[in-house]
């Protein structure tokens, strides 16, 4: 399961600075694959609790805070994206 985990952990370090570095924000159809291994940092840290395993403990926590971070990163980014909407919005109003 130790194995597992480091393949899992290297996947997505690798594919979320990919997708970082080309798009620089995570694209809607890659959310899945992210919300996926995601829920495999619940396992890993089920995993690690049930067998005493602090290695696995400090994975799942790892992918866990990762996939926070990402989906505080899209929150933050369509909030943004809504501001400068509502903005542009009322510079049209204001020029009308």
């Amino acid at each position: 399961m130790v194995s597992a985990l480091k393949i899992t952990l290297i996947f997505y370090g690798v594919f979320v600075f990919y997708l970082f570095g080309k798009y620089e924000k995570i694209p809607y159809s890659a959310r899945k694959v992210i919300f996926v291994i995601g829920n495999g940092g619940c396992l890993f840290l089920a995993g690690g609790l049930v067998t005493s395993n602090f290695y696995l403990i400090k994975g799942g926590i790892f992918i866990l805070l990762i996939h926070a971070l990402i989906d505080a990163h899209f929150l933050i980014s369509k909030y943004e994206m809504f501001k400068s909407i509502e903005k542009e919005e009322e510079k049209k109003d204001e020029k009308e």
